[in-house]
């Protein structure tokens, strides 16, 4: 055990809270590992036995940020009512999760926006995780849909300017009311699509 008391669990934990108070400061270029070790009481070599570097200890600070995240839209997926409904509520939420968070968090949301750039792995895995969710519920929404994971996968594209953080923060000048719509309008158009051979009713 670190001479912190904390235990390597603990140390992590609190390493990613440092991390994330230091970004806010200082952003993504210029806080240093050093920083944070110095800020918890151990040294460097300390902190590279659970972060291989820099770019391992913003991954896991944009990792919990996420999980985070993933909250209140696991709660939709998980929930009552009809599911087609719950797939718009899905990209609803999601969105205004993430212009709040450029809005409230520009320190993270810049670190994702590096991330995903990058293609870091805990980005690929966030995207992967968004498809399994809009693939449930287009399943549980359309159970004659053929290929349910397919169909996830354009919806994902397609609505890919209202997910991705660079064009999210580019579209915050607009009014709520105004992005929310065209979301909308955009899923509609993508699911009628998609639906369009399936039997009604």
């Amino acid at each position: 055990m670190p001479r912190t008391g904390l235990n390597a669990g603990e140390l992590k934990e609190r390493a990613v809270a440092v991390a994330s108070e230091r970004m806010a400061v200082m952003g993504c270029d210029k806080f240093r590992v050093t920083d944070v070790a110095g800020a918890l009481g151990v040294s460097h070599a300390a902190l590279y036995a659970h972060f291989s570097g820099k770019a391992a200890l913003i991954d896991a600070v944009v990792d919990d940020w996420l999980d985070h995240s993933r909250v209140p839209l696991a709660e939709i997926v998980a929930g009552e009512g009809p599911a087609q409904e719950r797939l718009r509520l899905w990209a609803l939420t999601r969105l205004r999760l993430k212009r709040e968070a450029a809005r409230k968090e520009p320190h993270l949301f810049a670190a994702f926006d590096l991330l995903s750039h990058r293609l870091r792995e805990v980005v690929l895995h966030h995207i992967a995780h968004q498809r399994l969710e809009i693939t449930t519920l287009l399943a549980e929404a359309y159970p004659a849909l053929p290929d349910p994971e397919h169909a996830a996968k354009v919806v994902q594209a397609a609505l890919v300017g209202y997910s991705h953080p660079k064009l999210v923060a580019e579209y915050l000048c607009l009014p709520d009311e105004e992005v929310e719509g065209n979301l909308l309008a955009v899923l509609d158009a993508v699911l009628k699509g998609l639906t369009a051979e399936l039997p009604q009713g």
